[in-house]
């Protein structure tokens, strides 16, 4: 049978010590403890202010906050914390922070390392504290996560951002069992990266739709209100610092071709046209990696800036992107293992021109890892410390055939599979963190998306690799359709040794009640029935039959959920961007039909576009969060054109969409200020 909680991790009880009585901390709506500041804590921190807060939104209470030099005169037995006679404090007490009266109680942090966080009960109090989280940085407020973590125990979730994503179980009386909790996140830095208003152009696709940059802002901003303090991100523990950062591209080269082309041009990639100049390359130009004088200049150019002392890993990674080409001098290529994998390589014809053919090649790794050590060679024999930042991405994503990484190279892994994590290892990679596009992947259409238990499975593989970071590229805001992905990979970061089926029943158990079921299976179905198709920018394929499944386990989960609001209009939610991925289907359809040669009936053309432009103004207006239309918009004009759509009707333009009153999804309220 499977395990209904994921939450057995934290629950690290100790079998031999008896059970003590359950701490009370609100009892019929009244305050029973206080919450005492210990060391570095304060009353205006976020752990503070999230526990107090959530506290009160659970149970009606406000708890009294004093700090510890207030119950100087207490003193502490087995049976916990007794204060001077005189006092009007509440007989239990919430410790928070670690400090005198923490030690005094036999609770530390020492053993934990960066990021840990402890709970403990005892007697008549509960100690809730937390590690700093950032080699290089002493963190203001060690204990949000601590905090944050003690509040799941007592039934809270924050599914998606804003209130409506918030579960805050209601309970006049709060009390507390046994609690002995001390965690590590085994993943030191956990990263996801976040998209920007305007990312993708979406201020154009607004514009596309009538609205603009402000008025997504507005909305959005509005549908992220909680009541009580506390971003999703951190929440979820996302952040921390073991000092593995992206650092910039470039092989190491400072100045590029503008400083060195006219002195060197031989540092530079050998064209098809046998120059190397880079002059038009924009920025990404790229290197003869072989060439002896460029390894020289580069080392030595570190340890000018290093002076003798280690710095923060420098980025010896190439350039992404552009219209220039890898160089194709012979030295190069011999650099290239004649049994490593093979590519497909684009091969421009004129730098800074997109005109192009593909060419088969073997993966360019190996001549890579013999650059990267070169130049590391040299320069740790002065600085034996440094750390070099290098990267497992496109033409030399495959691991080396020959070649050994140095021991002082830190690797960022890029591919989303974990199919040559173990390859890298094999070949000296110690160092390892990952920077996948994974949640790049859909970006562009905001449709449901079935990759959330492959990637989780993914992260859970390499952390028990031996991963040290996490740099996730992007989170652009479809909560709606890719909300569940998201929480996975926030979740799995914090804690990788979860299972993804525990964490799934647990999102939809604490989130939908009643309902909790049919979206379990709603999204069970996702994961089976929609496919990608891998490496193509097209829209998923759905089958009439899956799709008319989805929708009755969401219609099955809004009618059990009735009678909960807070439930109900999460599921109202989900169906948001249900709708919105069946309205962008049946437009792709149209579009794959004219593409294909077809000639669809310009009137149900008119009436499917029509419809989608108005669901996704409606989305904007009422569930912001639901799916990023802006960037969605700005991707249309792609595959619009096959359709000849001119844009909406002068009729769309002034209506606006109409569903059933029994089947009213696009008005569920999803604003913090109305319950």
């Amino acid at each position: 049978m499977r395990a209904r909680t994921c939450f057995a991790w934290f629950l690290s009880l100790s079998l031999c010590q008896p059970l003590l009585a359950d701490v009370v901390i609100t009892q019929d709506g009244q305050p029973r403890a206080t919450v005492v500041l210990t060391g570095s804590a304060a009353a205006g921190d976020l752990s503070t202010k999230a526990l107090v807060g959530h506290l009160k939104q659970m149970s009606g209470a406000t708890l009294a906050v004093v700090h510890e030099k207030e119950l100087s005169g207490a003193s502490v037995d087995n049976d916990g914390i007794i204060p001077a006679a005189g006092g009007k404090l509440a007989a239990n007490f919430i410790v928070l922070g670690e400090g005198e009266l923490t030690k005094r109680l036999g609770a530390s942090t020492e053993g934990l390392g960066l990021g840990g966080i402890m709970l403990k009960s005892g007697g008549n109090f509960i100690v809730i504290a937390g590690m700093n989280d950032d080699i290089a940085a002493k963190s203001r407020d060690p204990n949000t996560m601590a905090v944050f973590t003690f509040l799941e125990s007592l039934g809270c979730r924050f599914l998606w951002p804003g209130e409506s994503g918030k579960v805050i179980p209601k309970k006049p009386t709060i009390s507390v069992a046994s609690l002995d909790v001390r965690f590590t996140p085994p993943i030191g830095q956990r990263k996801i990266r976040f998209a920007g208003l305007d990312a993708r152009g979406a201020a154009e696709g607004l514009t596309a739709l009538g609205l603009t940059l402000d008025d997504y802002k507005k909305a959005r901003d509005a549908a992220s209100l909680t009541e009580s303090d506390g971003s999703w991100e951190k929440w979820h523990g996302l952040g921390g610092n073991i000092g593995v950062v992206g650092g910039a591209a470039g092989y190491g080269l400072r100045g590029g071709w503008d400083e060195h082309g006219a002195a060197h041009p031989e540092w530079f990639a050998l064209q098809p046209d046998g120059t190397r100049d880079q002059s038009n390359a924009k920025g990404r130009w790229r290197l003869c990696i072989s060439n002896p004088g460029l390894v020289e200049h580069v080392a030595n150019d570190v340890l000018t800036r290093l002076n003798g002392k280690a710095q923060a890993a420098i980025s010896l990674c190439p350039n992404d992107g552009g219209y220039s080409n890898f160089c194709l001098c012979e030295a190069c290529n011999k650099l290239d293992a004649p049994n490593a994998p093979k590519v497909r390589m684009l091969i421009f014809k004129k730098v800074g021109e997109s005109e192009r053919s593909e060419v088969e090649h073997v993966a360019l790794t190996d001549r890579f890892v013999h650059y990267w050590n070169a130049v590391v060679e040299r320069v740790t024999k002065v600085v034996p410390d440094q750390l070099f930042l290098v990267e497992a991405y496109s033409y030399y994503s495959d691991p080396p055939m020959r070649e050994k990484l140095h021991p002082n190279l830190v690797l960022r892994y890029v591919p989303n599979s974990a199919d040559g994590w173990k390859g890298w290892q094999a070949a000296g990679a110690k160092r390892v963190y990952w920077r996948p596009n994974n949640l790049h992947s859909g970006h562009y259409d905001g449709a449901l998306s079935p990759r959330a238990r492959e990637n989780s499975e993914t992260l859970r593989y390499l952390a028990a690799s031996g991963m040290l970071a996490t740099d996730m590229d992007s989170l652009y805001h479809h909560w709606a359709t890719q909300g569940l992905h998201y929480y996975m990979m926030a979740k799995l970061s914090w804690n990788p040794t979860q299972e993804y089926d525990a964490l799934l029943d647990d999102f939809c158990k604490t989130g939908f009640g009643a309902g909790a079921e049919e979206v379990r299976q709603y999204f069970l179905l996702a994961e089976k029935g929609i496919v990608l198709t891998p490496g193509k920018r097209v829209f998923p394929q759905i089958t009439d039959e899956t799709m008319a499944a989805l929708r009755a386990h969401l219609v099955a989960a809004a009618k059990a959920t009735e009678g909960d609001a807070a439930a109900h209009r999460r599921v109202a939610f989900l169906r948001a961007g249900f709708e919105f991925t069946a309205a962008s289907r049946e437009a792709h359809r149209l579009a794959d039909e004219a593409s294909g040669g077809g000639k669809p009936d310009p009137k149900i053309v008119n009436e499917v576009m029509d419809r989608r432009w108005q669901m996704m103004r409606g989305l904007l207006q009422n569930h912001p969060l639901a799916v990023n239309v802006g960037v969605v918009a700005a991707a249309d004009g792609a595959w619009t054109r096959a359709l000849s759509w001119k844009g909406p009707t002068e009729g769309a333009k002034t209506g606006k969409l109409v569903l059933k009153p029994e089947d009213d999804w696009l008005n569920g309220d999803q604003s913090a200020t109305r319950k």
